[in-house]
């Protein structure tokens, strides 16, 4: 979609938000690409206003409008810049992607194995009143005793929210590490040779499973990864909740690399979505949408980077950096 009917979008939504005069509009919504971006701004003009107060968001929407702004050669009045970073940043307000098994539902445990498909997130109410939410193509299994209550993350990436026990810790395996937790929120990712714990609330332990070695405490904002019997631990604020985010339905970018978050957006049974070269790939980006929410994402990219996206017969998209 081109910067000019974004930007044009853009006026007009906040025209019709402030009950200015509509001449022209009925004719210029007529053109089929002109609604498709009538209706990405308007979505996401809502969640804009809605999350205006968070500085992470508004700090980005700004940037977006400002990198709109320089692109245009235009000075852009405040009162745009609702409806502009909207479109800049995708922020959509539309309801959860409906590949979602279970929106806002939570289940019992039937099985001691419990698993997800692609695009698919479960949420589970387990035995002993902790919550457990098991993100795209996951498997847990539950392998609980009178001594602790203990999980083996399988495959895939898990969010729980653990009750207290004092008497039975929570401990979830995954990797071949062990991680302990009483009273807890944390995030819990297999990737291929390592493992990812991001502690959102609390204190867990991380110790290896098959061998004896030093705990490594964690605590709240703390991201621990375990590659090859080496530990890494970084400590940001905000960023274990941006990288459990998922959990509510939401991707979080902070200064990603464009390929790294094409891929995440991938995992979770969109139609495909190519980076086309390495320059492409290399270009940050700062964004926050809801999952399944491709195509405000596609246009943001148009919008704000030095990218294009070709779309693609079946649905997907490839991105092409601009020479």
């Amino acid at each position: 979609m081109a910067d000019a009917r974004l930007i044009e979008a853009a006026h007009w939504v906040e025209r019709r938000a402030e009950g200015l005069p509509l001449a022209g509009f009925d004719a210029w919504l007529a053109d089929p690409e002109n609604e498709r971006a009538w209706r990405s701004v308007d979505a996401a003009r809502g969640t804009a206003m809605a999350e205006g107060d968070h500085p992470d968001l508004l700090a980005m929407r700004h940037a977006a409008v400002a990198r709109a702004a320089l692109v245009r050669g235009e000075r852009l009045s405040a009162r745009w810049w609702p409806a502009l970073a909207a479109a800049c940043l995708a922020v959509a307000a539309a309801p959860l992607a409906t590949w979602y098994v279970m929106r806002g539902k939570v289940a019992a445990p039937t099985s001691p194995v419990l698993a997800t498909e692609v695009g698919q997130r479960l949420v589970v109410r387990l035995p002993d009143g902790s919550r457990m939410t098991l993100n795209t193509e996951s498997r847990v299994r539950l392998a609980y005793s009178d001594s602790e209550r203990r999980l083996v993350l399988e495959r895939g990436q898990a969010f729980f929210d653990v009750a207290k026990h004092q008497s039975r810790p929570f401990v979830v395996v995954a990797g071949g590490e062990r991680v302990t937790a009483h009273g807890t929120e944390f995030d819990v990712r297999l990737e291929p040779g390592a493992v990812r714990v991001a502690l959102v609330e609390g204190k867990v332990s991380v110790t290896p499973e098959a061998a004896h070695g030093p705990a490594v405490m964690m605590k709240p904002d703390d991201v621990l990864t375990a590659r090859a019997g080496t530990i890494s631990l970084r400590h940001a604020e905000g960023h274990a909740a941006s990288l459990s985010s998922w959990s509510e339905g939401r991707l979080v970018f902070e200064d990603e690399p464009l390929g790294k978050a094409v891929a995440e957006l991938n995992r979770y049974g969109t139609p495909p979505i190519v980076v086309a070269d390495a320059r492409a790939a290399r270009v940050r980006i700062s964004a926050s949408l809801r999952t399944g929410e491709i195509d405000p994402f596609l246009d943001a990219l148009e919008l704000g980077f030095p990218v294009k996206v070709v779309r693609q017969s079946d649905g997907g998209a490839r991105i092409e950096s601009r020479h």
